[in-house]
């Protein structure tokens, strides 16, 4: 009888973990939810011109020439093509549907905050170029099944949650702070840091992966304008992740401030 009663009282903290665990999950990943709620229009639409330029390359033989063209003056660009077309994907392509699709009670970003996040965007690109550029130096350029998913687990595994989300993150409360150094720097505190990274990474971890194997299993002409596609659908993804955190940030300051300015009332 003592074993028979003991075991279901052992047993109970297993059901227990995957509640807690769940209602984690889907806490991180309701931001996700209610951006593909609000924007998927946009993702579709974006999404389909990438569908059409995979299209134009296999049914159009004038356009081969094109993307051709275009891989060319990427290599030749360098970090400078990097940057300017990371800018344009996912800062400048993606604005007028954001514009036209954002729900209501969003406001769209001032001027500043915009110019902000262009040159965030600046940044990623010549990160993540340089990160590619490792990716070939590391795994090599063939198609194989073993390269395409050592390529993507070290994407998705160590550079996006590691270096690339921190790094945008780490932008996003330059302008919290109001550009104060100090302030800034204090703000980097390793819970403040996964709890913004962690709703992006599971963001990322649901849009690209599938996307990246359709980028890299593609003709190289094809497979840098399929990312700069890939990437301004996502951009809305993330900038209403991150823009939402912010602004519960300010809100969670005021709320403060006001709890602070009634004691000393």
């Amino acid at each position: 009888m003592q074993s028979h009663c003991f075991q279901p009282e052992s047993a109970t903290w297993i059901p227990a973990f995957y509640s807690l665990m769940s209602s984690t999950i889907k806490k991180q990943l309701l931001p996700t939810i209610e951006a593909f709620r609000s924007y998927w229009p946009a993702i579709l639409i974006i999404q389909l011109f990438a569908l059409g330029i995979v299209i134009s390359y296999y049914w159009l033989d004038e356009t081969a020439g094109f993307y051709a063209t275009i891989s060319e003056i990427r290599t030749q660009g360098g970090l400078t093509f990097a940057a300017l077309s990371t800018v344009i994907s996912g800062g400048i392509l993606p604005e007028p549907l954001k514009r036209f699709f954002r729900p209501k009670g969003s406001s769209p970003p001032s001027t500043f905050e915009w110019i902000h996040q262009l040159l965030m965007w600046v940044g990623l690109g010549i990160l993540v170029e340089r990160f590619y550029h490792l990716q070939g130096i590391l795994f090599g350029h063939q198609n194989d099944a073993m390269t395409l998913l050592s390529k993507i687990l070290v994407d998705q595994l160590i550079f996006t949650p590691l270096v690339s989300l921190p790094f945008i993150v780490s932008w996003f409360l330059l302008h919290e702070s109001r550009y104060s150094i100090p302030h800034w720097i204090r703000s980097h505190s390793l819970g403040k840091m996964i709890e913004r990274v962690l709703p992006l990474w599971l963001s990322c971890l649901i849009f690209w992966p599938v996307m990246l194997l359709i980028i890299y299993s593609l003709p190289s002409e094809l497979q840098f304008p399929l990312f700069l596609f890939g990437n301004a659908a996502y951009s809305i993804l993330m900038i209403f992740i991150l823009r939402r955190q912010s602004q519960e940030c300010e809100e969670d300051t005021g709320i403060v401030l006001r709890q602070r300015e009634a004691t000393d009332g």
